[in-house]
């Protein structure tokens, strides 16, 4: 078995036929984590460490995607999404008629607006469609990410409270150390306080079943705290967020397998006030 030391987040994943199959986003004693971009459905997908041919700036492994993972995400399925595309693709023109019509028909609409409350008519217009007038300084945030799920969240009147689990903020079992690999994903969570001011949460910090209830109660608790401390250093107000501890309660996977409490060692995130 090579050395997991070797194996850093991010580096891509190819397997033995020499197509990339995602990227690392952790790997612990037994396998890899891989993260959800470019997942077939939306999940995180696991890889045996056993399954690891060699590492150079990439993790080489020794099995085809579909022997991994099943044919539904071999390359015959995405040689059938291939001549979907093509389908779809002589529908083109009629595609680009209708998307003129549609143009047209809001030009029409934005003009008949009262000249008199113009401002008030256009964001009134831009409410009614959903799109919201972007908030949170700097860089735009990733479509998809918990920063982006929260921003849209709220700019939105939807009810409260609201729990989020965080995507990438995870941790090693036993401890409350947060990883480097995190660092990213916490400076776009503290952005959007910063865009919301009057916002509240609670941190609520898990574990998986392994040591017994009374320590991973407290291990929760570290962990919570450790991502309110990173959001404080982050320019979050401790005050605007409150740490919890969720124990070993409530496991969202089994903890039967190391996937399984990776995926139980998460933190929460509960929208309180706006």
């Amino acid at each position: 078995m090579v050395d997991r030391s070797q194996i850093r987040p991010h580096m891509d994943v190819i397997d033995s036929a020499g197509e990339r199959i995602g990227r690392v986003d952790d790997v612990d004693a037994t396998g890899i984590k891989l993260t959800k971009d470019g997942s077939p459905d939306g999940k995180h997908h696991y890889v045996d460490l056993a399954d690891v041919a060699r590492v150079d700036e990439h993790v080489h492994l020794s099995r085809t995607r579909a022997s991994l993972f099943g044919a539904g995400t071999s390359a015959a399925a995405g040689r059938a999404g291939a001549a979907a595309g093509a389908g779809l693709a002589g529908n083109r023109l009629l595609w680009l008629i209708l998307g003129g019509l549609a143009l047209l028909a809001l030009i029409i609409a934005l003009s008949q607006c009262d000249g008199d409350d113009d401002r008030a008519g256009v964001r009134d217009d831009r409410a009614a469609a959903g799109i919201v007038t972007p908030r949170v300084a700097g860089a735009p945030l990733r479509d998809g990410s918990l920063a982006f799920e929260l921003d849209r969240f709220l700019s939105s009147e939807d009810g409260l409270p609201r729990t989020f689990t965080f995507d990438e903020v995870n941790f090693d079992s036993g401890t409350a150390n947060l990883r480097e690999a995190d660092r990213a994903d916490l400076d776009d969570i503290a952005r959007v306080f910063a865009a919301y001011p009057e916002a509240r949460a609670a941190i609520v910090g898990f574990a998986d079943s392994r040591g017994n209830s009374a320590f991973n109660r407290d291990l929760g608790a570290n962990r919570a705290k450790a991502v309110v401390v990173a959001l404080a250093s982050r320019g979050v107000p401790a005050g605007r967020l409150e740490a919890r501890t969720g124990g070993e309660e409530e496991p969202v996977a089994t903890n039967a397998s190391p996937g399984g409490r990776f995926e139980n060692r998460r933190t929460e995130l509960i929208i309180l006030k706006r």
